[in-house]
């Protein structure tokens, strides 16, 4: 079976008889939980920006010290670029590429490598990098992993909750 959380709602997977089950809460639904969701940009976003929900709007997220709890509460990555206003589509659970403009202190992904959310808004990290250790003496909030690369340019997500750090 394979588990899923989405907006803090446990799903779980199993295929009886060839047909999917998705079960909430203890509840069997026969539908798939959509991997890409629309919102409403809350600013200009870019394509591979990590994001979070406030009410309808799309944000980019961040794992800085000081910031509110709800922006390291990453729910995804869009799929292509917005602007203000305009609306966004989120991949919540899927492969998804990224960019070297959403990407702290490296140019590409590193195959193998984890990928976590950073102190820069929108951007990833991995938990070590030139620029140092993922860590609360570095500037961080929270430690959030975002998922695994697949490629230079493809992250799979999975997106698991953070764990918030202390100095």
């Amino acid at each position: 079976m394979t588990e899923r959380a989405i907006f803090n709602r446990k799903y779980t997977s199993y295929t009886p008889a060839l047909t999917q089950v998705w079960i909430l809460n203890g509840d069997a639904v026969t539908t798939s939980v959509a991997s890409v969701q629309t919102f409403t940009a809350g600013t200009n976003l870019i394509q591979g920006e990590a994001v979070y929900v406030s009410g309808v709007y799309a944000l980019p997220a961040s794992a800085a010290s000081g910031v509110a709890p709800a922006q390291y509460q990453v729910i995804g990555v869009t799929s292509s670029a917005a602007t203000a206003l305009d609306t966004v589509e989120v991949n919540l659970d899927d492969t998804v590429i990224v960019g070297d403009a959403n990407i702290t202190a490296d140019t590409q992904l590193i195959p193998g490598q984890f990928y976590y959310l950073s102190q820069y808004d929108g951007q990833i990290t991995r938990y070590s990098t030139a620029s140092g250790i993922v860590a609360a003496s570095d500037g961080y909030a929270a430690l959030v992993n975002l998922g695994l690369a697949l490629s230079t340019t493809e992250l799979s997500l999975e997106i698991q909750p953070p764990t918030t750090l202390l100095t």
